[in-house]
């Protein structure tokens, strides 16, 4: 009997215990299902967010990289005509000495993307290719049935059948499957025909290179950021617990501070985005950190005289700063990494990033509606290579058209890139690079942001000092390139 009422005395003092214990263990399910369901809707959303906005980068990429390529080829037409023109005056024939002249200047011309040059003579017969020469069979194809479907033309006009004293561009489908923006104008003196072709298939692999890379670099980082967004979850999820239990106050400074971590986490996802298009033309990881260090102090210099500048003010230009040059994703390699002098075509290409960006700025803003930090990037992106005198790009804009956010970000650009060590330069002095912006105040920058980085510019010496990476560095991240 004894040890009876022993056992149910142990029982009655274990009993709380183990309701406590059960309902811990209840808690703890019930936050790693909430914690689960919280990471899998983010992933859900995110991975729905990157499709939709890299769906829409590329087809606008996809568009307007169609009309580059077909101004390209009108380009390239003119010019060989000309060189074709000077080279060879009078007619040829297959394997005369002119012909030869030809055959290597088409030889010569090298395109993006499979692109090509050829010369068919006046009963359409491929005269000139690139691969005559390993393939003489070449010489019996026949284009000139071939129909130019320009703008507007359903139809189509036969090649064989286009005026003689223009250039005209369209596309072309040969064989019935193999569709080529084509340009094309008659050879002066020659009865022969020039053809700039440039193959479909070939532009659309190097757009699906261009961006489907840089969408599974974005979905590894995005991986990355969920799963540190998982934990930082779950340890807020027990703090939160702990603190219910001891004191229910404190609601608007927790809900700021939860705010501010959102915020956090959505700026550095931004600038891990925005480093994507970073790392493609610089030699190391720290461009954006220097870009955003000189924006912060000439925005700080600049409120000294300005009320509108506030502490909200600069935190979001540091990160509006970052995403200066993500249009620069649009840019394809010959062009962005090219250590020599761009030609006009290729400079014109480059000169189109900042509204790649705004772009992209823009199809984001359509998801997510209205954002001053979006708004301000869209800002800084499009208008950071615009000049005070108005003779910068792309909208060619002067004065105080250009709006402030953009006119600190483009002379903090521009000082980091004058002191900034290239493949294809040596980094400058403070002092030099200092010199150059004074000389360019009220032409090239703003006098009052002028101003502004005169009197800081010991900070911004101090700042290149901190945050340049040192010359071995460089070299490493070069050889690893």
């Amino acid at each position: 009997m004894k040890t009876t009422q022993q056992s149910s005395t142990q029982q009655a003092d274990t009993a709380p215990q183990a309701a406590i214990i059960g309902g811990a263990v209840r808690t703890r399910a019930s936050r790693h299902r909430v914690i689960a369901v919280a990471i899998g809707v983010q992933a859900l959303l995110l991975a729905v967010g990157w499709v939709v906005t890299f769906r829409e980068v590329r087809e606008r990429v996809s568009a307007k990289f169609k009309d580059q390529i077909v101004a390209s080829n009108i380009k390239t037409v003119e010019a060989v005509r000309e060189k074709l023109a000077e080279l060879v005056p009078d007619e040829m024939a297959y394997g005369d000495k002119n012909w030869e002249v030809a055959q290597s200047v088409i030889e010569s011309i090298k395109m993006p993307a499979d692109g090509f040059a050829c010369i068919i003579d006046d009963e359409g017969k491929l005269l000139c290719h690139p691969d005559m020469r390993e393939d003489p069979s070449l010489r019996s194809v026949n284009l000139g049935e071939a129909k130019l479907k320009q703008v507007g033309d359903a139809s189509g006009t036969e090649l064989g059948r286009l005026a003689d004293d223009e250039v005209v561009a369209g596309s072309v489908t040969f064989m019935g499957v193999d569709k080529h923006y084509l340009a094309t104008a008659m050879v002066p003196g020659m009865n022969a025909r020039l053809l700039v072709h440039q193959p479909v298939a070939g532009l659309i692999s190097a757009g699906e290179a261009a961006t489907g890379g840089l969408l599974w670099i974005s979905l590894g980082i995005g991986s990355v950021v969920l799963l540190s967004t998982g934990l930082a979850t779950g340890r807020l999820m027990r703090r939160h617990d702990r603190e219910l239990e001891a004191i229910n106050t404190g609601l608007e400074a927790e809900v700021a501070r939860r705010l501010g971590q959102a915020m956090s986490t959505r700026d550095a996802l931004i600038l891990g985005l925005a480093k994507l298009a970073d790392y493609r033309d610089t030699d190391t990881g720290t461009h954006l950190e220097r870009i955003a260090e000189y924006s912060e102090l000439l925005a700080r210099e600049l409120a000294k005289a300005d009320a509108t500048i506030d502490e909200v003010y600069i935190r979001r230009l540091r990160v509006a700063s970052s995403m200066h040059d993500i249009g620069k994703v649009g840019v394809e390699d010959a062009v962005l990494l090219k250590p020599g002098k761009l030609t006009d075509a290729e400079r014109a290409r480059m000169q189109r990033h900042p509204i790649m960006g705004a772009d992209t700025l823009i199809a984001i803003r359509e998801k997510m509606g209205h954002d001053e930090l979006v708004e301000m990037a869209l800002v800084v992106t499009l208008e950071h290579h615009e000049r005070w005198d108005g003779k910068g790009y792309p909208l060619g804009i002067a004065g105080e058209q250009i709006q402030l956010p953009a006119r600190i970000v483009a002379l903090a650009d521009v000082y980091d890139a004058l002191t900034s060590e290239r493949v294809y330069k040596a980094a400058m002095s403070h002092e030099q690079a200092a010199a150059i912006i004074v000389k360019e105040c009220g032409s090239q920058f703003d006098p009052a942001v002028v101003d502004a980085f005169v009197a800081c510019g010991q900070r911004f010496a101090e700042a290149r000092t901190r945050l340049q990476p040192p010359k071995d560095a460089i070299g490493t991240a070069k050889i690893a390139a």
